[in-house]
């Protein structure tokens, strides 16, 4: 079975802004604006050389950094939302929030992932957040609300192709690839796209897999990432936190 995750696995982000994000001419809803997704040659290949000459480390990711993914379809009753927000740097590792919201139900785990190259991802050690206490929890806990935000295709038929494209993320330019495949859900035949770059460190820029009549399985999608700076007179972004915002 194929595993499709998007998101937890540089920042092009001004300090102290928050850019509401993803969208695909394909992909995302159209009321969408701050970010398009256009496979318009010269634009492709401008982001590239400005890529190229980027002098920032690729996938860093810095304290404060955030992004919030929103995962809907009908593989779920109602649309979650997913914040991470990196609440330290170890060295070779980050330790990030990871708040997932259902409804009125929110989860909270911080969870300490490697950042060195080579294990880059592996999770090192997770803690759930109580009461504004942190309480021991296991790999267990952190796979269990990953999960929430997956689909598993039961097959990939077929690659579909793959074309270069331009992700626009307010005055950013990010040069990236969006790829199909064809895919079975269960008994349903269903498309898989995903649109992925290499100068976006938190995982896929967004991915839905839609069935042969138009309905959308699963969707995922960037609403906001950015980076909160914190000041007394409170003009730092809106983003979820969990209920421990001490790091020891």
């Amino acid at each position: 079975m194929n595993r499709i995750l998007l998101p937890a696995l540089v920042s092009l982000l001004a300090m102290g802004c928050g850019k509401a994000a993803v969208q695909t001419q394909a992909l995302a809803p159209k009321k969408a604006e701050a970010v398009a997704v256009a496979p318009q040659k010269e634009a492709v290949a401008k982001a590239e050389v400005e890529a190229k000459e980027e002098p920032v480390e690729a996938g860093r990711r810095e304290v404060g950094d955030y992004v919030v993914y929103r995962f809907s379809g009908s593989f779920q009753k109602a649309p979650v939302t997913l914040t991470e927000r990196v609440v330290a740097r170890e060295k070779g590792a980050l330790v990030i929030d990871f708040i997932l919201e259902e409804g009125k139900t929110t989860s909270e785990l911080r969870v300490k992932l490697s950042d060195a190259p080579a294990t880059r991802g592996e999770v090192l050690s997770v803690s759930r957040i109580e009461k504004g206490k942190l309480v021991a929890a296991s790999v267990d806990e952190y796979e269990a609300l990953m999960a929430k935000t997956m689909v598993v295709a039961d097959e990939n038929e077929e690659s579909l192709g793959s074309e270069h494209v331009v992700a626009v993320m307010g005055n950013d330019m990010l040069p990236a690839k969006r790829t199909s495949f064809r895919v079975k859900i269960g008994d349903k035949k269903a498309t898989l796209t995903t649109v992925v770059s290499e100068k976006f460190p938190w995982g896929d820029l967004s991915g839905e897999i839609a069935a042969e009549d138009g309905s959308v399985i699963y969707r995922a999608e960037v609403l906001n990432v950015g980076h909160v700076v914190e000041s007394k007179t409170g003009s730092e972004p809106q983003v979820a936190r969990s209920d421990f915002e001490d790091y020891e």
